[in-house]
């Protein structure tokens, strides 16, 4: 609750230049849960998804993964954390997964390693159709709105509580375009949660990790999203999980 009552004296009392002016990072802690999603693929009859309990029910009590996602006014930056480095930078080269957003610009710069190989997205920002529903909850001191979007490629529905006191238009995954920033992603009702854990707004110049020089297929997104969508055709054709290979 402090958080809340602090940012709005911040937004209140001080000017739109200043409100703007918003940068930090924010860990978050994604929690995969793999036998929702095997005993939700089409082939499954009862004895698969006994048989998948019983094997990867253990996998679901773990710690999950933290995500920082490093944000400034125009740009951001979502990567797995990792240990940090002399130079107090982080290495690119072992996270394998890094989503760039230019925000004054409209741009994405992704590197995604899937399926064996190394892609670099570049493209328009993509443009989600939110629909902004009426429950709210509080979330690490911040006063959190409901809003939900759907995933036609894998098939989901998302959910994402955002809080317009944060005035960031992004968040984890690669998600934005809400009117706030997003401090949790729930996919397909608990299949994964991607959680905001800590939340640092104090950071004093708003400068992102500079990435180290990385290599890749180039793609867009339409070639990237089409990419996908074959593999969990084939996967789905063939009674074989997609998500092992590809990210949930």
């Amino acid at each position: 609750m402090k958080h809340i009552i602090y940012l709005f004296f911040i937004l209140f009392f001080c000017s739109d230049g200043i409100a703007q002016a918003v940068n930090g990072v924010i860990t978050y802690n994604r929690k995969t849960d793999w036998v929702s999603i095997m005993t939700k693929l089409p082939w499954m009859a009862e004895e698969d998804i006994n048989r998948a309990k019983l094997n990867f029910a253990s996998w679901d009590k773990g710690e999950g993964t933290n995500y920082l996602l490093h944000f400034n006014s125009n740009e951001s930056l979502y990567i797995k954390k990792e240990e940090e480095e002399s130079d107090g930078g982080y290495s690119w080269s072992d996270s394998k997964f890094a989503l760039q957003r230019n925000y004054k610009t409209g741009k994405v710069y992704d590197w995604i390693e899937t399926l064996g190989k190394k892609y670099i997205i570049k493209d328009e920002l993509p443009k989600y159709k939110w629909k902004i529903l009426n429950e709210i909850r509080e979330i690490e001191g911040y006063l959190c709105m409901k809003a939900e979007t759907t995933d036609s490629i894998k098939n989901q529905t998302i959910h994402a509580w955002y809080t317009d006191a944060i005035p960031f238009n992004g968040g984890p995954e690669g998600f934005g375009g809400l009117p706030g920033t997003i401090l949790e992603l729930n996919i397909n009702e608990g299949d994964a949660i991607i959680t905001a854990t800590n939340i640092d707004l104090t950071l004093p110049d708003g400068k992102l990790p500079a990435p180290k020089k990385i290599k890749g297929k180039e793609i867009d997104l339409l070639g990237y999203t089409a990419l996908l969508q074959k593999y969990i055709n084939e996967s789905i054709d063939g009674k074989r999980n997609p998500y092992w290979r590809i990210r949930y």
